[in-house]
């Protein structure tokens, strides 16, 4: 064994041998390997979804030591799968800088994603990238809500109207102009803006007019535009009681009437009242009536079938509306008419006022009358009408030519195909004939 002097000798001589040759460049074994990877480009971008960011994910790897590390193997991916979204390469190697790059095309969906940067075999080696996400172009309009509500006329629908402007796969698209109509009643605002989540929407007022109404949204060079939406306007309440048809009819004492008696109940803009209790009350006369309560269709009628009181002269009946008033009727019970001689014609029921080309309602009624005014009913009788144009050059269209029946002929389908002021003349073989009252053809 060789004496501590010797051995503490030899160590100087190599101590000193590895100062002369430069012992600060001497690198060890384990100072080669990656100690830190630092991103360098890439982070905190923003871009519409589907495409590719305008700089490349760049990281920079370092041995222990501090230096460039060269040919390390660098993997980039996504922190969470998103579709349509991909980075590549997948899997690269540091040029001689210590530099690694990749590509990242957005994924599919709109807000934040996240990507990682990771040194292949040493665990916790990694950087993360992140980018926000925006909706692409503008691409569909579609509905989201608001469609197939109901309210009175005039009056505001519960809910607004929504609709949601997309890009190709889904996302909202802030800041796209939306335009809104209404067929009837009117919109508030006529235009709106889409916010973050592509949604713009508006209130809708309802027409005067019950039924069916429509309101449509529209973008400009949007697949889906126009977006129509339907309500349905419901009559007001009740405001006055008409009466229709039945009066002035007469017949024997105690038979029924030819006619039924007909009224129409309406709200302030001329929509008929359904589902409303009309009494039917005879006053004068006796009689009776059947039904004595009738309720209101859809388009706010009621009929009653009336039938005289024993004696001969005047009788009297009124049809009641709670809340809202009434309306009367008179009918004549004589001991003639059915089979008198049958003298003129008479409207029974008046043309009304009515657009171009749309059918008259109620129907058009004219009756056959004996010389003291009694309804001929043992015979038919072909009635005829024409358009009386007084200048006007419109046509009436429809079956003009009818039979009666009870001695009540009833015309059902007749239109005028002009605007302008009329009247129909009713006329039958042997008998005098009759104007009808004026009524207005307006313009659809």
């Amino acid at each position: 064994m060789k004496p501590l002097s010797v051995l503490l000798g030899s160590i100087g001589v190599a101590l000193g041998s590895l100062v002369a040759c430069g012992g600060s460049d001497l690198v060890l074994p384990s100072d080669a390997g990656p100690g830190d990877i630092t991103l360098l480009l890439g982070n905190n971008q923003n871009g519409p979804a589907g495409a590719e960011l305008a700089d490349p994910l760049v990281v920079k790897v370092l041995n222990r030591r501090g230096d460039p590390l060269p040919n390390q193997r660098v993997a980039f991916g996504l922190a969470a799968e998103v579709p349509g979204a991909r980075i590549t390469p997948d899997t690269t190697e540091t040029d001689g800088e210590g530099t690694a790059r990749a590509r990242w095309v957005l994924g599919n969906v709109s807000g934040p994603q996240t990507a990682v940067a990771r040194v292949v075999g040493v665990d916790g080696l990694e950087v993360t990238f992140n980018a926000i996400v925006g909706a692409a172009g503008a691409s569909r309009i579609e509905a989201v809500s608001g469609g197939g509500q109901a309210a009175s006329v005039g009056t505001e629908l519960a809910d607004p109207l929504i609709v949601r402007v997309i890009d190709g796969f889904g996302n909202g698209v802030e800041g796209v102009t939306v335009s809104w109509s209404a067929d009837e009643g009117s919109v508030s605002p006529t235009e709106s803006v889409t916010g973050q989540d592509g949604r713009a929407s508006t209130s809708w007022t309802l027409g005067s007019t019950a039924g069916s109404q429509s309101a449509s949204a529209s973008g400009s060079d949007l697949s889906g535009s126009p977006v129509d939406f339907t309500a349905t306007a419901r009559a007001g309440g009740a405001d006055r009681l008409l009466r229709v048809s039945g009066d002035d009819q007469s017949a024997r004492p105690g038979t029924a009437l030819g006619n039924p008696l007909l009224v129409r109940l309406l709200d302030k803009d001329g929509n008929g009242v359904p589902n409303r209790a009309v009494s039917w009350v005879v006053a004068t006369g006796g009689g009776s009536v059947q039904p004595g309560t009738s309720t209101t269709d859809d388009e706010g009628r009621a009929s009653t079938e009336w039938t005289l009181g024993p004696g001969e002269g005047s009788n009297t009946l009124n049809a009641v509306v709670s809340g809202v008033g009434f309306v009367g009727f008179s009918a004549t019970a004589t001991g003639g008419g059915g089979g008198g001689d049958a003298r003129r014609l008479e409207f029974l029921v008046q043309p009304t006022d009515v657009e171009e080309d749309r059918r008259i309602s109620p129907a058009v009624e004219v009756v056959v009358l004996d010389q003291a005014g009694n309804r001929v009913t043992d015979r038919e009788f072909e009635v005829k009408l024409e358009l009386v144009r007084e200048g006007r050059r419109g046509s009436l269209e429809g079956d003009r030519e009818q039979r009666t029946q009870g001695g009540v002929a009833r015309f059902s389908d007749l239109e005028v195909d002009r605007e302008g002021e009329y009247r129909l003349r009713a006329s039958a073989d042997g008998l005098s004939p009759a104007d009808s009252d004026r009524f207005e053809v307006e313009d659809d």
